[in-house]
């Protein structure tokens, strides 16, 4: 997995065990801590290679729901889609693209506490050719 976009990197929550099954189970992300008041997992590593984490805190005030978006590859997406289809997930597809790198591929899961997650990725092979703005021509005598 590539990247997940959040505002912060944390949630609070109210079931931390609830939350944490479901990184591990569903989302199939490395725990890398846990304690009784929360867990870290590793969504991976960016172009530098540092690790990106995602952290859950036990709260009686949990996060509001909130709409994460996972980035992935489109080499990982048909294995990504398939496993989170058999856990309840909705595929949408775009049916092609004017223009080339946007037949996007979004994948709606329900989280646990009501947020959602979209898994997203971009299908190369259904983008459009591109196009030529304009054409030049040259008169010759």
């Amino acid at each position: 997995m590539q990247r997940l976009s959040l505002d912060r990197a944390v949630l609070q929550v109210h079931d931390l065990d609830a939350m944490a099954r479901f990184c591990s189970e569903v989302l199939v992300l490395p725990l890398l801590l846990r304690t009784t008041t929360g867990a870290t997992f590793e969504l991976g590593t960016d172009e530098d290679g540092h690790t990106q984490v995602m952290m859950l805190l036990a709260a009686d005030q949990p996060s509001p729901p909130r709409r994460m978006t996972l980035e992935v590859s489109d080499a990982e997406f048909p294995a990504t889609c398939e496993h989170l289809r058999r856990h309840g997930a909705t595929l949408f597809e775009s049916e092609g693209s004017s223009a080339p790198g946007c037949a996007w591929r979004v994948l709606h899961c329900q989280m646990p506490e009501g947020h959602h997650l979209q898994v997203i990725s971009i299908d190369p092979r259904r983008c459009a050719p591109p196009t030529p703005r304009f054409a030049i021509s040259q008169d010759h005598d």
